[in-house]
């Protein structure tokens, strides 16, 4: 078929042709035009140890950023899921098999210029370990080392990363993962008194105090600022009894809960 001019061929394929030959048509007239941005993945991963709230991070063993503290991720192959992606890069680089149920997107971030390499577009996650202590984390891939580093939070929500008691500076950071870590922190913050997911860093049941602990992390505050009777009556109805643990570490049976379920 003979057209006048490349509009009145657009306009036949777009408008009479079936899908199949448009298709055709697209990838090979059309498709060039546009710039093709590469996408990746990087993952909030958090857990729960020794009182404190846990920020996985690694070491980047190649340019860019060589040297630098950055998120676990990595490229989206072809015809691959993001979030398969976060599960695939997280398993290449740390060594942990996640489940897709504890792992949430959190934002696409498209901010030009935040690669120096190229125009990547980044869809970030944030990811809830129930039970960290049984992870075993070794370096592979991209990484060359791995770290749990302490994340902590002030009043306004700016967080605060700690290894081994020494502070890391947000600015020293790869890529924009600063930004990244604020918008975690962001969210979990917000959503304390509707949405408290978060918890699901404690396991399967914990007791009102370290429901109390792990929120006063986030919220910039001290323990004794989140009153325990008030705090019941706020945000009980996240929980759910479920009496007295069977085999107390020490001392007196403790009270335990389960997190409800959000949908």
């Amino acid at each position: 078929m003979k057209f006048n001019n490349y509009a009145e061929e657009k306009k036949y394929y777009e408008q009479q042709a079936n899908q199949e030959d448009f298709l055709k048509w697209y990838q090979k007239q059309d498709l060039p035009k546009y710039e093709k941005p590469s996408v990746t993945v990087d993952n909030v991963i958090l857990g729960w140890n020794e009182d404190e709230v846990k920020l996985l991070l690694i070491k980047r063993k190649a340019n860019p950023f060589r040297g630098h503290y950055a998120l676990p991720g990595g490229f989206v192959d072809k015809k691959e899921d993001t979030t398969e992606a976060v599960l695939r890069e997280v398993k290449e680089e740390v060594g942990i098999t996640l489940d897709e149920n504890y792992v949430e997107q959190l934002k696409t971030i498209a901010t030009p210029n935040r690669d120096p390499r190229a125009w990547t577009i980044t869809v970030a996650h944030l990811t809830y370990l129930p039970d960290m202590g049984a992870v075993k984390v070794t370096a592979g891939d991209d990484a060359r080392e791995a770290h749990w580093v302490t994340l902590r939070a002030d009043r306004e929500g700016t967080p605060q990363l700690f290894y081994n008691e020494k502070e890391i500076p947000l600015d020293e950071l790869a890529f924009d993962h600063k930004e990244i870590i604020t918008e975690a922190v962001h969210r979990i913050k917000n959503r304390l008194d509707y949405v408290p997911t978060v918890l699901q860093i404690l396991g399967a049941t914990f007791t009102l105090t370290e429901a109390r602990k792990v929120y006063s992390k986030f919220l910039g505050i001290s323990l004794q600022e989140l009153d325990n009777s008030n705090f019941r009556k706020t945000h009980g109805k996240f929980f759910i009894d479920m009496g007295f643990e069977t085999k107390p570490i020490k001392g007196r049976p403790r009270k335990i809960y389960k997190l409800k379920r959000f949908n």
